[in-house]
């Protein structure tokens, strides 16, 4: 992890606390019922879709390009498995406090938010006591199952300000260290 952020990290810049997520189920409380629902949305628009091209192929007499259907179902396919592969994403991350910034630094990439410029922090948990660092007032407004999906999506900076609207980490479980970590630098409620 560390020589990941080695080129993140400014000079004099210090790792004051790291942890990866705590461990959590997919299908939790929290997220079964979201999960439920995508994969039917999901689902009814991929046979939206197929029953669409197929008519209009056989209503126009032509004939049914198959390529055409492998992208649909790859399509979808990909739509119902990014769940999956978002949870396997955020078991795999890490999370980084500095004495500057606050950083997310995934399997492909890492991002980053500055100290000063996130209005808000709050510590947050959900049904199943997961708790989550939220920072910006968008944060604040999330319901608990988007918390995951918005964690891979890094920081949303307000345009005309540059101040922190959105930045989450979820299922943090040294919340105790990141407390005491952030005194000085980041007021935490």
């Amino acid at each position: 992890m560390k020589e990941k952020i080695k080129d993140s990290l400014e000079p004099g810049e210090e790792i004051l606390w790291s942890a990866q997520p705590a461990a959590f189920k997919a299908l939790d409380k929290t997220h079964k019922n979201y999960y439920i629902r995508r994969s039917i949305i999901v689902a009814i628009a991929a046979l939206a879709v197929f029953a669409a091209y197929f008519y209009a192929a056989i209503s126009a007499a032509g004939e049914i390009k198959w390529g055409v259907v492998a992208v649909l179902l790859a399509l979808t396919a990909y739509a119902a498995l990014s769940p999956v592969m978002d949870i396997n994403k955020l078991r795999k991350c890490s999370y980084v406090l500095t004495n500057e910034k606050l950083l997310l630094v995934s399997p492909g990439d890492v991002r980053s938010v500055k100290l000063s410029s996130i209005p808000t922090a709050k510590i947050v948990g959900d049904e199943d006591g997961q708790l989550s660092l939220l920072c910006g007032p968008l944060a604040e407004k999330l319901p608990a199952f988007k918390r995951r999906v918005i964690t891979l999506s890094g920081a949303m900076l307000e345009q005309s300000s540059g101040m922190c609207d959105r930045f989450v980490l979820y299922a943090i479980g040294d919340v105790q260290g990141l407390r005491k970590a952030a005194e000085g630098y980041l007021t935490i409620a």
